[in-house]
């Protein structure tokens, strides 16, 4: 994914004129489920990811799980990426695909490690939010464009973080080299501003998401499901697509 970088050689094109309801409704409600869950432990035992529970007939825990998340630091971080990369992706490409991606690919991590480890309770936001940036980075190398500068930070700072936190590297390892990628992806942004950052971030985040799926990951499990609809979906009608401002 190409970092985009201010430009003094021409106007500016908008990334996208769609109005982001999904990320505002969304966003409002795990930033205050969440916080409610996280001060009562019996908000959050309610409404997470339980597979004998499940079974019970709890039937909307895979999607409660999303809302909710275990920890303070787990709350921010993924907060900050259903905002971020959600707005990304709904801004440009419509609410109905950021539900796709969003919704359908959290629930299909969550109904694969439902069936796949049954004996694992969880919750959180992050599956929804791999899937996000699934979506971003495939259609974003399709139409050889590059996100707004923060989301597509966010972005490549996620895919080499949960990969080597997922293959059991340690917090103060795996945020220093997820940072050391940031910076060269960065880097070779500025100097090409061309395909090939974009190209590196769809090889990341393929092998990424291969990866931790096939550790009943459910980061990469999102991720793939977020890839797929990406490469699958048809594009949005010309009309609707942003055009650069009359200079």
């Amino acid at each position: 994914m190409t970092l985009p970088t201010p430009s003094a050689t021409g106007p500016a094109t908008p990334w996208g004129t769609r109005r982001p309801w999904g990320t505002v409704v969304g966003g409002v409600v795990v930033a205050v489920l969440g916080v409610v869950a996280l001060l009562v432990p019996s908000v959050l035992a309610a409404l997470e990811r339980d597979p004998a529970a499940i079974a019970d007939g709890q039937w909307w825990r895979p999607l409660t799980a999303m809302l909710v998340q275990a920890w303070w630091l787990q709350y921010a971080f993924n907060l900050a990426g259903l905002l971020l990369v959600g707005w990304a992706v709904e801004r440009r490409w419509g609410t109905g695909r950021w539900l796709v991606a969003a919704v359908g690919g959290g629930l299909v991590a969550a109904l694969v490690l439902t069936v796949a480890v049954p004996d694992l309770v969880d919750s959180g936001t992050s599956d929804a939010v791999g899937a996000l940036i699934g979506f971003l980075v495939v259609r974003s190398w399709r139409e050889h464009v590059s996100p707004p500068f923060v989301p597509a930070v966010y972005a490549v700072f996620w895919l080499p973080y949960v990969l080597l936190t997922g293959l059991g590297v340690g917090y103060a390892v795996a945020g220093p080299v997820a940072s050391m990628v940031v910076a060269v992806v960065t880097a070779e942004a500025r100097r090409t501003g061309g395909h090939r950052p974009r190209t590196a971030t769809l090889v990341l985040a393929v092998v990424t998401a291969v990866v931790l799926s096939a550790l009943l990951d459910g980061h990469g499990i999102g991720l793939a499901a977020g890839l797929l609809a990406g490469a699958l979906l048809p594009p949005v009608r010309r009309d609707d697509v942003p055009r650069p401002e009359a200079g």
